[in-house]
């Protein structure tokens, strides 16, 4: 029996065949649905892949961006340095431009103040010549009534010791230089006019009489006149010379009188509470002026002894110094000061005028400087232990050096002290060569001394020149050694001790305004006054 009928079979048949179509399309479909996915997923590989490429793009974009930002800040550092240097350069420029014209202006007064000079330069001129022309018309009237010139020379017209003959030479020449004879009368007096003490607080007058004084005037011959004096008393002195009651050229004359070597031993005056009194010297106001080693300071003194005022202080600034030595003073009583490796100038008042020299070997530089003297407005410098003798103008600028280390003729070992004789010669002591050497106003050597027999010395420091003789600081031998100017030794005074009249290594000697010898007794620290 046939469940189904034969038109439901043809149905059936037409149902399957079109689920076979629908099959067939599912098929079909699931196959594209998949190639769609298959294409998905590469697009999505692609599109991961472009977003990986992009986000490592965008990384190294901003490192990029980190490193331009980097060179950004670098190149604004850059331009503002060019900016400040700009800016700098602009201010140096402007500087310049002012400082220029500030020279410009400055040149122009200048300038303006040379032209004045020279007009008043020519007026000076016309009057000068006016001068000149009634000078010389004077001058025929002066060799019409006096047809000579009178002219004194010699160690008498400067110093002179107690007791002792001086002589001057008075010489007469017409205006040509030709001897001239007179048959005049010349006369010639002393005068003691300075109290010689040294606690007198001020000066005295003595009367008109010569106290003793005895002078001498002999014809040499027509043209020529010996003066001879013999003083009887210590101190400053006029000697006056005259022709028919007139004074001569520069009379009256200022000399002063020193006590006999011998006579001295026991000091007239002390002044003690020092602190290593190395250097001494005095003005013209008859200040006593002590350069105070270890205090680092330079004390002065009136004449009674009294401290009346101090300058200097421990240290490197122009205005201080260190171990103050050697002292000098010059014809402005301006004070020179010698201390470690510089030499300073003051006024007397203290004020500092200059200060030169570092530690060193060349020119204007020191080595532990010592003495130091002023004459004809140079300055002379003990270079100790550069073993030479330095030369500056009044204003410190160096001119010269003397000598080099050696034992032989003007060769030095640590040159300690210097002064000058009246014929210009220079004595040095040296404390290396345990002498005194004498050289002339050329550096020429002409003799040396102390270096054997009762004047033999230990170890020479300071020395000083009054009259005919020459006093040297022992400080080896803590004496004092005379001698004359040709080295012969004279006498000797002090010895080791603190009693006055006895010394402890002194350093420094020099005279006073009346005539009396003033040591620096370093080491018992103080000053004797002999």
């Amino acid at each position: 029996m046939c469940l189904f009928p034969s038109h439901n079979l043809a149905s059936f048949g037409v149902i399957v065949q079109n689920l076979g179509h629908i099959l067939q399309d599912l098929v079909k479909e699931s196959a594209g649905h998949q190639l769609s996915v298959w294409t998905k997923e590469k697009e999505l590989v692609e599109i991961q892949e472009r977003l990986k490429a992009k986000d490592e793009l965008l990384q190294w974009s901003e490192k990029e961006k980190q490193t331009m930002r980097e060179q950004l800040t670098v190149k604004e550092a850059e331009f503002r340095r060019a900016e400040e240097t700009v800016m700098q350069e602009q201010q140096r420029v402007l500087e310049m431009k002012q400082q220029e014209a500030e020279r410009v202006q400055a040149k122009e007064e200048e300038l303006a103040h040379t032209q004045q000079q020279l007009n008043e330069k020519e007026d000076q001129l016309k009057s000068s010549e006016a001068l000149v022309a009634n000078l010389q018309h004077q001058l025929q009237q002066a060799k019409i009534l006096a047809p000579y010139i009178i002219k004194a020379s010699g160690p008498g017209l400067v110093s002179a010791t107690v007791n002792q003959a001086a002589h001057i030479l008075v010489e007469l020449s017409d205006y040509s230089g030709r001897p001239y004879s007179l048959h005049q009368n010349i006369t010639a007096t002393l005068e003691h006019v300075y109290e010689a003490t040294p606690t007198s607080s001020k000066r005295w007058l003595w009367s008109k009489k010569p106290h003793g004084n005895n002078v001498v005037v002999v014809t040499a011959s027509p043209f020529q006149y010996d003066v001879t004096y013999t003083a009887a008393k210590q101190g400053k002195h006029t000697l006056r010379v005259k022709v028919d009651n007139k004074d001569i050229d520069n009379s009256p004359f200022d000399v002063m009188v020193y006590a006999h070597p011998s006579q001295l031993g026991q000091p007239k005056k002390v002044v003690a509470g020092l602190s290593t009194p190395y250097g001494i010297t005095f003005n013209k106001q008859e200040e006593m002026i002590v350069s105070e080693m270890v205090s680092h300071r330079i004390s002065v003194f009136d004449r009674r002894g009294q401290k009346v005022r101090v300058f200097g202080s421990r240290g490197d600034a122009p205005h201080q110094m260190k171990y103050p030595r050697g002292l000098a003073i010059d014809d402005a009583d301006n004070i020179y000061v010698t201390s470690e490796h510089r030499l300073q100038k003051f006024t007397t008042g203290g004020e500092l005028l200059k200060c030169i020299g570092q530690r060193g070997k060349k020119e204007g530089e020191f080595d532990d400087p010592r003495g130091v003297t002023v004459r004809n407005n140079n300055v002379y410098v003990c270079d100790c232990d550069n073993h030479r003798i330095q030369v500056f103008s009044i204003n410190l600028n160096f001119i010269r050096s003397i000598g080099s280390r050696g034992n032989g003729v003007g060769e030095f070992d640590a040159p300690d002290g210097l002064k000058f004789d009246t014929d210009g010669n220079m004595y040095v002591t040296e404390s290396g060569n345990e002498r005194v050497q004498v050289l002339d106003s050329t550096g020429k050597f002409l003799r040396e001394f102390g270096r054997e027999g009762k004047g033999k010395l230990g170890s020479p420091s300071g020395l000083h020149i009054a009259d005919k003789y020459v006093y040297v600081c022992d400080h080896g031998d803590d004496r004092i050694v005379v001698y004359e100017a040709s080295g012969h030794f004279v006498t000797s005074f002090g010895k080791r001790g603190v009693k006055e009249g006895e010394l402890y290594e002194p350093r420094c000697i020099t005279s006073c305004a009346n005539g009396f010898i003033s040591v620096c007794d370093f080491t018992n620290n103080r000053v004797q006054i002999f």
